[in-house]
């Protein structure tokens, strides 16, 4: 059994690879990367238990790990007991300071009962002044919504303060992490950090019963999480009102004179879209549920002509088309090259991304196995080679580089690609009734929602 005794011991080795990951992952995976409010984040040193949403496995892990690594901490993570079960992966995360918690469906009965150790050592952590990070939904999801919050947290937070006579002055921060995209490559991300709290008003109340000082800090916790988060919370229409969300926040956020492309203006908005259909919801019933009638239909329109939202009543603009396919054609050469010299590692990690059952699952192999390792690799393998056919250094570094350089323009000459077969599609349905009617909904939703939102 691994020990992880000591895990919060500062390890030079891990800050050196830190220093090779933050590059992959905030410059080169993610094309933006946000930290909204990071006066919020206690200072290194002050006891603090961080609790976040979980929508996206392991790169909501690495999203809070680089947005508390600017100022050098090493947090700990707690995460689900069952990917601990092999020794090699569990070596792997013991060096990245993860350390397991079990729940009763993911081991055996003395498995739970060792939670209470781990609960104590964690404990131990945050007595010494460090960090904490925990996901207390316990999983992960698709879409924005929060599950309940387990109180394993809660746990830990009461442990370590009675180990300090409950005046270890422990604060816990709520993030919201936010993406553009779940999966793809050179998409952006937000980490929000909410105000962080305390819970001594919970302290008498823990010491005459124990359950229910959990399940105060609890509520507190997951209100404060909510507040800074958009949470569906109408799950028979979870699909319904994501759609609706991403249909209007352009022309909310036009409607107010923002920027529509920026992430943190996009979660602005889903948050408001999402406040005022709910109030819709309880406010009149009827005329809301005819609306996620017209939703659902107009989404299944959508899937059934392979359309996406945008492309619906859009204009033609006939010589920005032709500017685009002449652009294509004539770069087409330049990402022949990046293809082919980047084809074996994004192939590699395509086809093990695609192993994953989990979709959750998908972006966090792309990262590790893809930018963190295959690409890397290759890029040297690569570099060797055409130094030793060209026995010229420089060339060998210009190939390399331009192998690098080229293998973002693949991505967005594919994303353009796409967006060029959506135009042709669009005019190959547009005079058949269910592209009219598909126009229709988007006009009939996009009028009743407008009123609810500007």
């Amino acid at each position: 059994m691994i020990s992880f005794e000591n895990i919060d011991k500062y390890d030079w080795l891990y800050a050196l690879y830190m220093q090779y990951l933050n590059i992959a992952h905030n410059h080169i995976y993610y094309r933006k990367f946000y930290i909204l409010n990071p006066e919020n984040i206690p200072p290194k040193g002050q006891p603090t238990i961080v609790i976040a949403n979980h929508q996206n496995g392991l790169m909501d892990a690495l999203a809070i790990l680089h947005t508390l690594y600017r100022d050098g901490r090493q947090p700990v993570f707690i995460a689900r007991g069952d990917i601990f079960k092999k020794d090699a992966v569990a070596r792997i995360l013991r060096f990245l300071k993860i350390m397991p918690t079990f729940r009763s469906r993911d081991g055996n009965a003395s498995d739970v009962r060792s939670n209470l150790a781990l609960y104590n050592r964690a404990a131990r952590v945050l007595r010494k002044g460090g960090t904490l990070v925990i996901f207390p939904e316990a999983t992960h999801q698709h879409g924005h919504y929060m599950n309940t919050f387990k109180k394993g947290f809660c746990r830990i937070a009461f442990a370590a303060e009675e180990l300090n006579d409950f005046k270890l002055g422990l604060k816990v921060l709520p993030l919201n992490i936010h993406y553009s995209n779940y999966f793809n490559f050179r998409s952006d991300l937000m980490v929000t950090a909410g105000e962080p709290f305390t819970f001594e008003e919970f302290f008498e109340t823990y010491k005459e019963n124990h359950d229910r000082g959990y399940h105060a800090l609890n509520e507190k916790a997951r209100a404060r999480v909510k507040a800074i988060t958009p949470d569906i919370d109408i799950p028979e229409y979870l699909n319904e009102i994501e759609n609706l969300t991403q249909m209007m926040s352009e022309p909310l956020l036009r409607h107010k004179k923002l920027k529509p492309n920026l992430l943190p203006n996009q979660k602005d908005a889903a948050m408001t879209i999402i406040a005022d259909i709910r109030r819709y919801h309880d406010e009149q019933p009827e005329r809301f549920e005819q609306l996620m009638l017209k939703t659902r239909e107009y989404m299944g329109l959508l899937k059934q002509m392979g359309l996406q939202n945008w492309i619906v009543n859009r204009k033609l603009n006939i010589f920005r088309l032709a500017m685009r396919i002449i652009f294509m054609i004539v770069s087409l050469p330049l990402f022949l090259f990046g293809y082919i010299n980047n084809f074996i590692p994004g192939k590699i990690t395509t086809f093990f991304a695609n192993k994953s059952s989990d979709p959750m699952f998908h972006s966090s192999v792309q990262y590790v196995l893809g930018t963190v390792i295959a690409f890397p690799i290759f890029y040297l393998i690569i570099f060797g080679t055409v130094w030793a056919i060209s026995k010229h250094f420089w060339m060998a570094l210009i190939y390399i580089v331009l192998t690098f350089l080229t293998a973002f323009f693949v991505h967005y000459y594919k994303v353009a690609f796409r967006k060029l077969l959506t135009f042709f599609r669009a005019r190959h349905f547009h005079q058949t009734d269910n592209y009219k009617r598909l126009c229709n909904l988007q006009k009939e939703i996009t009028d009743e929602v407008e009123p609810l939102i500007f």
